[in-house]
């Protein structure tokens, strides 16, 4: 079942990305060698595959060259689900960092947007609202590619998107406008649907071990780098296009291919898969509420405490973002 596995995926991720921040505040937080900082280095590395598996997914299910619809009507539905959460959520987070005495005249405001941060995590929404813009034209070359162009189309995309990536993290150390992210994000696009349609993937033997070899290595680069140029260089590993994050990604995309029943029925996956968007745009905020009552990265050994703390921020999370759909009017912002 198509839908079902995409479903399970949402889920999934949605879980670990608040797992991935929960266990990064104890990375950064701690001396780098520590035995809380490898707690929260291995549990960080395991979910790097999160936010990419989300690219993968719109990819899978927009790329579809069957879909007969204008680029009018595919702007209208897209941008009218994304753009509502995008305006409210950037004006609240500005508008929060205002009342804590930053100071934000317009052009600093303009670059905050530019760049797509109103808040560290936003920078996805803004970037998957870039690879939307191009969508339409990216269906006209799916619809007369082969595979084995696409391929070709994806993995230079990889490589020069890894390239330019490095080259940021340890030359030019730019930042980079969201539109740029947007395309290095257009590889993971174009793979989630050649993984969609792939009819003969790798064994599964094949990809769980890529994924934990993947695994280990992001790890263990983040710590050799943090230790001899310090914890800035060494997040280079986490980053999303990273040479070891790309496999890690991939990989676990078709493990998720393989999960084809549903998470407790139909109907229970598709409603909390309905609401990871709302999750993903309220973590942030239960997570500095947590923070301030203590539960935060020294909460108790972090072994036990990042899974239970991120157990606590998703429950909240989608118990309010719940709270939020049934609201007419309201909902849209989630």
């Amino acid at each position: 079942m198509l839908m079902a596995w995409l479903y399970n995926a949402r889920i999934i991720a949605i879980f670990a990305v608040v797992l991935l921040h929960v266990s990064g505040d104890v990375v950064v937080v701690n001396t780098i060698g520590s035995d809380d900082w490898w707690v929260g280095n291995i549990y960080d590395s395991l979910v790097r595959w999160c936010l990419p598996v989300f690219v993968m997914m719109s990819g899978a299910l927009l790329l579809d060259p069957e879909k007969k619809e204008s680029m009018l009507t595919f702007y209208r539905k897209r941008l009218s689900r994304v753009l509502v959460p995008l305006i409210f959520w950037s004006v609240f987070f500005l508008y929060r960092r205002h009342l804590g005495g930053e100071k934000l005249p317009g052009m600093e405001i303009l670059n905050i947007l530019l760049a797509g941060t109103p808040h560290g995590f936003m920078w996805f929404l803004y970037m998957i609202l870039g690879l939307y813009l191009f969508t339409p034209f990216f269906r006209k070359v799916v619809a007369l590619s082969t595979r084995g162009e696409l391929a070709l189309l994806v993995a230079s995309g990889f490589v020069l998107a890894a390239a330019s990536y490095a080259h940021g993290a340890f030359v030019s150390g730019s930042s980079r406008l969201f539109f740029e992210r947007s395309v290095l994000y257009v590889p993971y696009f174009f793979i989630g649907h050649l993984i969609r349609e792939d009819e003969n993937p790798p064994p599964r033997a094949v990809a769980w071990i890529v994924f934990i070899i993947s695994w280990v290595l992001t790890a263990w680069f983040t710590y050799s780098l943090s230790a001899q140029k310090g914890l800035a260089a060494g997040l280079y590993f986490y980053s999303f296009l990273s040479i070891t994050v790309i496999p890690m990604s991939i990989s676990f995309m078709y493990i998720l291919k393989t999960w084809s029943r549903p998470i407790i029925n139909m109907n229970a996956a598709k409603k909390l898969s309905g609401l990871t968007l709302g999750i993903y745009l309220i973590h942030s905020l239960v997570w500095d509420v947590t923070n301030n009552m203590g539960y935060d990265a020294h909460w108790f050994d972090p072994i036990g405490a990042i899974p239970a703390r991120t157990l606590l921020i998703y429950a909240v999370s989608l118990v309010i973002a719940w709270v939020v759909s049934r609201v007419p009017h309201l909902k849209r912002i989630i």
